[in-house]
């Protein structure tokens, strides 16, 4: 399925038609869930649904259970990382890139995470507001696309990023990441998501395959803007490895955490010493 997709993005972008067609699939896209969403809020009353044009541009659907149940198998491997790897009273965590909230929604309810200060970070302002609005007991704000955060140095002993290098450029790959560690407290880890070799079926051409293979980061941009879901990064572990976090201490690496987590995107834990 994601190899068909690949194709069909390709076509409409030489064709100057990508984002008509983005269009188009968004609004079949809210007519084929429409029943399914009706269900689901029946069945969670006390859901508050996001809107379908935020859903759609952050997760490229529209379909409020999907948003639910894979927002809560995040918020699992998150926690499991964290009960495992910090040791501290007075927990915070922020979640960098939070869209609409599909992840942190879900960590106060975990056992244990009761008490832990959370915050969430995205560059979509509207996100922002919509989480402002209708999540409780989280301090939401909006950050730029370039570093800085509003934050102060070392202040959170977990930051989490979930499909948001995925779709920024080969610069702010290095640009967040001296950021996002500037804000951790030491001994404080990084959790973070990357298209690994479970996604290398999607580099179509041989150029794409070749530069992958060699260990470069590959950038499929379809002349979208950055940090958009059009504009996709793909990374070999040996790029995370031996040059991203070349001057990190990587704890953990899950290259494929579909059969505990059911989840695709490889998974990398860093801990600042």
């Amino acid at each position: 399925m994601g190899t068909k997709r690949q194709k069909i993005a390709n076509f409409l972008r030489k064709v100057h038609l990508l984002t008509l067609a983005d269009k188009v699939m968004f609004l079949l896209n809210v007519y084929k869930n429409r029943k399914s969403n009706r269900r689901f809020l029946v069945e969670n009353p006390s859901f508050r649904p996001i809107p379908y044009l935020l859903s759609y541009d952050a997760y490229h659907d529209t379909n409020w259970r999907y948003y639910h149940n894979i927002g809560l198998k995040y918020s699992e491997l998150i926690s499991d990382m964290v009960i495992k790897l910090i040791q501290e009273n007075n927990i915070k965590i922020l979640e960098w890139g939070c869209g609409p909230a599909r992840i942190i929604r879900h960590l106060k309810k975990i056992e244990g995470f009761e008490k832990v200060a959370l915050f969430g970070s995205d560059y979509n302002r509207k996100s922002i507001q919509w989480c402002h609005n209708n999540i409780n007991n989280i301090r939401f704000y909006t950050n730029s696309m370039t570093p800085p955060l509003l934050y102060e140095s070392e202040v959170f002993d977990c930051v989490y990023a979930i499909s948001v290098f995925t779709h920024l450029s080969e610069k702010m790959h290095f640009a967040w990441i001296k950021e996002l560690f500037r804000t951790l407290k030491p001994n404080g880890i990084l959790i973070f998501s990357t298209h690994g070799d479970n996604y290398a079926n999607r580099l179509l051409s041989p150029e794409e395959k070749a530069k992958y293979d060699s260990g470069s980061l590959v950038l499929k941009t379809h002349s979208i803007k950055e940090g958009q879901k059009f504009f996709g990064a793909f990374h070999p572990p040996s790029y995370i490895k031996n040059k991203l976090l070349k001057d990190f201490s990587i704890v953990k690496n899950i290259p494929d955490p579909s059969e505990k987590y059911k989840l695709d995107q490889e998974v990398w834990v860093v801990k600042k010493r």
